[in-house]
């Protein structure tokens, strides 16, 4: 087994491409030729989005051409979002991007895909190439986040634990969520591995640490 990060740089957006033998499983869909050029050899693939955030999603119709008969996992809301360029946050990703990068030249087209092919609400296990994937909620960073565990020994977190302070401020974000709902629960995952949607793993409890609690939740 093999694990891959691909990265969109644009705003520094991570894939993953866990592969056993031709077969791949893919953490969230960035716009990437490199990661294309190895979907292709794949005799199949199945992707679970973290989230429906526009950099976490850019690449999804085009890996849908390549491989046709994919099997796309998410949350329901992130299935639901992902169809609206609003709530993707693709309509407005243009003017995101300059910001971010500095660079007016970048232009990012807004973004509709097909909805999910299987969806949640709460908690998902599968059994990928005899490996258990155990999915699971968490809204603090947006309303259809989740990370996804695999084995029990490593995390793929998306945006909601970063190896710098998890933003709650997007729409669908929430700071009280964050705070009461999803650190108790990522505070239980000490010790393990986390492959986060932005940058490069490092552990849970190091990843947890960048974030301090605001007074009023203390």
């Amino acid at each position: 087994m093999e694990i891959r990060q691909f990265v969109w740089d644009v705003v520094d957006s991570n894939s993953w491409l866990i592969t056993e033998g031709n077969d791949g499983l893919l953490i969230d869909a960035i716009d990437s030729e490199e990661l294309y050029q190895e979907i292709m050899r794949l005799d199949s693939l199945t992707i679970i989005l973290t989230h429906s955030h526009f950099d976490h999603i850019c690449g999804l119709n085009m890996i849908r051409k390549i491989i046709p008969n994919i099997e796309v996992i998410s949350t329901k809301q992130c299935s639901d979002n992902i169809g609206n360029k609003y709530k993707n946050m693709s309509s407005s990703a243009t003017a995101f991007v300059v910001f971010y990068s500095g660079n007016n030249n970048i232009h990012v087209d807004p973004i509709i895909c097909e909805a999910s092919d299987i969806t949640f609400e709460n908690e998902y296990d599968f059994i990928w190439c005899g490996h258990n994937v155990k999915l699971s909620a968490f809204y603090g960073h947006s309303n259809d986040s989740l990370i996804a565990i695999f084995d029990g020994t490593f995390i793929f977190s998306g945006d909601t634990l970063l190896p710098i302070p998890t933003v709650t401020r997007f729409p669908g974000g929430s700071t009280e969520r964050f705070w009461n709902e999803d650190v108790p629960k990522l505070r239980d995952l000490a010790g393990k591995v986390v492959y986060p949607g932005h940058k490069i793993p490092g552990l849970a409890e190091n990843m947890l640490a960048v974030n301090v609690m605001p007074e009023k939740y203390k």
